[in-house]
C-alpha cells in the first residue's frame, strides 16, 4: 500500500496506471462520461459519484463546499464525493507536475461490468458480492484468489477492506488490457472520459504478475 499517489507514479512510471478518482472536475454541468458511466452500469450506477467542482474540491469544510458546488453547478454535493476531494487533488497534482503521464480515469464495476459482460447484480458489501466478484477475476485470470488472499494477509481490515481489495485488483488487470474503451465512446480530444477494457480484448488479454 502507498501513503502518497506521488508514490504510485515515482514506482510506476512506465506502466499504464488506472485510477478510481475522477481526472478533471466539471464546471457548469456534470461530466458526459459520468452520467454516461452511471446509466452503463444501471443498478450499480450509484457506485460513481459525480464529482466536486473544482473549486469545491479545494474547501475542507462539507457545507461550504456544498454551497460552492450548489451556486455553480445547480445542485448539491455528496458526501461520499467531498470525502474524495483529498484524493482527486493528489491525483491532479502529480498529473499537472508530470508531462504526458499514464494516468488513465477508470471505475472498478466498469471493470466488472467488462469481466461478466453486464452489471454485477449484487453489492461489492454483501457477501454474494465479494464471493461473486472474486470467482470473475479468478474465472478470467488463474491465481488472483491466491493474490487476494495473500494482501488480505498482509494487511489490516481498518486499513483496507475486502471490496476496495477487489476493486484494485480489477483495477490493475485491467490496466494491462491491450484494448480499450470508453464512456463516452471516441469522445472528442481533452473530453474527460472512463476507460475500460474492451470486452474480447480483456477475456484474451495476456495479463501480468499484480
Amino acid at each position: 500500500m502507498y501513503e502518497d499517489f506521488s508514490e504510485v507514479h515515482t514506482d510506476n512510471q512506465e506502466a499504464r496506471v488506472f485510477v478510481d478518482i475522477p481526472v478533471g472536475l466539471p464546471t457548469g454541468s456534470r461530466h458526459r462520461c459520468d452520467i454516461e458511466a452511471r446509466n452503463l452500469l444501471g443498478c450499480r450506477g450509484n457506485s460513481v459519484f459525480f464529482p466536486p467542482c473544482e473549486s469545491a474540491a479545494a474547501i475542507e469544510d462539507y457545507d461550504e463546499a456544498n454551497t460552492r458546488h450548489r451556486e455553480e453547478m445547480d445542485h448539491g454535493l455528496s458526501q461520499q464525493a467531498h470525502a474524495i476531494s483529498d484524493k482527486i487533488n493528489e491525483v491532479q497534482t502529480v498529473m499537472d507536475e508530470t508531462y504526458d503521464v499514464p494516468i488513465y480515469e477508470s471505475h472498478p464495476e466498469l471493470c466488472f461490468y467488462a469481466l461478466n459482460g453486464q452489471p454485477v447484480a449484487y453489492s461489492k458489501s454483501s457477501k454474494r458480492g465479494l464471493v461473486f466478484r472474486q470467482h470473475l477475476l479468478e474465472e478470467k485470470h488463474s491465481g488472483m484468489n491466491d493474490k487476494y488472499e495473500q494482501i488480505l494477509d498482509d494487511t489490516l481490515r481498518k486499513n483496507i477492506r475486502r471490496d476496495d481489495i477487489l476493486d484494485s485488483m480489477a483495477l490493475s488487470l485491467a490496466a494491462q488490457s491491450e484494448k480499450l474503451q470508453s464512456v463516452p465512446e471516441n469522445p472528442a480530444p481533452e473530453t474527460p472520459r472512463i476507460h475500460y477494457p474492451a470486452t474480447p480484448a480483456l477475456a484474451e488479454s495476456p495479463w501480468s504478475e499484480l
